[in-house]
């Protein structure tokens, strides 16, 4: 028997298999599929053994001076060995690697007669004991360098096997391990393993929604003493394997396909989340964490989908975003706003919102005269709701100044030609707000000043003659939301 199948197993193998992970895997085991371990009492030393369940087929025996097997390793007890070895596989090559073995001490050595005495009972369980000599004729010492097959049941001479069977309509425990009973014809009493159950000697009848139970167990004439191994489910009368209720433990699989999941929660990650009921948000874990009462949450503390029963709460995630290269020409000192982004909230949120590029100032003359050195330019920046409100707190201005660049004349016509002159600023403007639900509107406005190499503004009464003027603004304008 073994815990383990391949894609090719026969049936046989696929219900053995089956009734070992249904005798063994109960609520009250905790396999290791590392050492093979499912179940383990007492230990070897002590009067009664040590009884253990295991996963997989062979059981290799080793021996050793140390707790690690790296003193004296031996396939066969030597006088100077304290410890002894437990390998749990399902190959049958015996292994002569310390490391791949579980070690136990014993009281002093294998000096003086000790030995490892042992006995299986079938359904890869076995009872160990140290002792001077064998308990009883069931028990025999290890082969040297040879594993022991747990799926064989130990016999001695005379010994006789024997069944026994139980209908039962609830799962029975897998304790105690073993049980003696008196004679060739006896069983174990009713309601021994939990399940009301009364034990007989050939398969019962049985209906829809019971089980039958099967124990096996070996009669030595000379003890008139039969010892009976833990029951396992022996027959099934269900259509499918929906009808079997069993703690499987943990199950690696790759892909799960399945029609109704029930469970009290749902917990999906290392950590599940927590849901943070005043705050409507995740207080600590990661990954998902749905409750029967349809409350759930999904994500981590930063950002997450919650339904803590008062509602449904986004946070943390970018609700929409835009992105827009924009030129607009600002004129000259009109005192005008121009619009560079529109856009619409939908909930109320938390936004961050700006602009970012340069400014631009520029003009040109086609007769000779001073031109002016220097310049400035006031630039304010509002974001205006349906109401025409600015939600800016404060306002943003901005004052950039800057030395005008001569690029030189063009000939537009003979004989004209004209004088140009520009510059140019970086402006950069960033809000983080929170808005209600609205229409919102995005817009600059900006004014000029020029300087001559006195520092006189032009002005009206200083003016330059025939210029002409243009202010413009290049911007990459976005902005994006994010639920509050």
């Amino acid at each position: 028997m073994s815990y383990f199948v391949t894609p090719d197993a026969s049936s046989g193998q696929l219900a053995g298999a089956i009734n070992y992970i249904l005798a063994n895997l109960n609520t009250n085991v905790n396999p290791n599929f590392t050492t093979g371990i499912v179940n383990s009492t007492t230990t070897a030393t002590g009067p009664s053994g040590q009884t253990t369940a295991y996963l997989y087929r062979y059981l290799d025996v080793a021996y050793a001076d140390n707790g690690s097997g790296s003193v004296n390793f031996s396939s066969s007890p030597l006088a100077t060995n304290r410890f002894y070895g437990l390998r749990n596989t399902n190959s049958s090559t015996y292994s002569t690697n310390p490391a791949d073995y579980v070690w136990y001490q014993i009281n002093g050595t294998f000096s003086g007669g000790n030995l490892l005495w042992y006995q299986t009972f079938g359904g890869l369980q076995i009872n160990l004991v140290v002792a001077t000599s064998a308990p009883n004729n069931n028990y025999q010492s290890p082969a040297t360098a040879t594993p022991i097959d747990l799926s064989v049941v130990s016999t001695a001479t005379n010994l006789v096997g024997r069944s026994a069977y139980a209908v039962t309509s609830t799962s029975l425990g897998g304790f105690p391990t073993t049980y003696t009973s008196t004679g060739n014809a006896t069983f174990p009493p009713d309601n021994e393993w939990g399940g009301s159950e009364h034990w007989v000697a050939n398969p019962p009848s049985y209906t829809a929604g019971q089980n039958v139970y099967q124990i096996d167990g070996i009669y030595n004439p000379t003890t008139n003493l039969t010892l009976w191994a833990a029951p396992y489910l022996s027959t099934l009368k269900v259509g499918n394997l929906s009808a079997i209720n069993a703690n499987l433990g943990t199950i690696t699989a790759g892909t799960l396909n399945a029609v109704t999941v029930n469970s009290s929660t749902i917990n999906a990650g290392t950590t599940p989340p927590v849901i943070d009921y005043t705050n409507h948000t995740i207080s600590s874990g990661a990954g998902a964490l749905i409750n029967p009462n349809g409350t759930f949450a999904l994500g981590n503390p930063s950002q997450n989908i919650v339904d803590d029963g008062s509602g449904v709460y986004l946070n943390g995630f970018i609700a929409s975003n835009y992105n827009n290269v924009s030129s607009v020409n600002l004129g000259v000192n009109d005192g005008s706003f121009h619009t560079i982004l529109t856009f619409a909230l939908t909930q109320t949120s938390t936004i961050i919102v700006g602009t970012n590029g340069y400014i631009q100032m520029s003009f040109q003359q086609s007769t000779s005269f001073t031109a002016p050195q220097s310049g400035a330019m006031n630039v304010n920046i509002q974001l205006l709701n349906s109401s025409n409100v600015n939600v800016i707190p404060g306002g943003a201005y901005y004052n950039l100044q800057w030395t005008w660049n001569n690029l030189g004349f063009t000939y537009i016509g003979s004989p004209i030609f004209v004088y140009r002159y520009s510059c140019s600023q970086p402006i950069s403007y960033m809000e983080s707000i929170t808005l209600p639900v609205d229409t919102y509107r995005l817009q600059i406005e900006g004014s000029g000043q020029f300087y001559n190499s006195s520092g006189v503004q032009y002005s009206g009464s200083n003016p330059i003659p025939t210029a002409t003027f243009n202010q413009s603004a290049t911007m990459i304008s976005y902005w994006y939301s994010v639920n509050a």
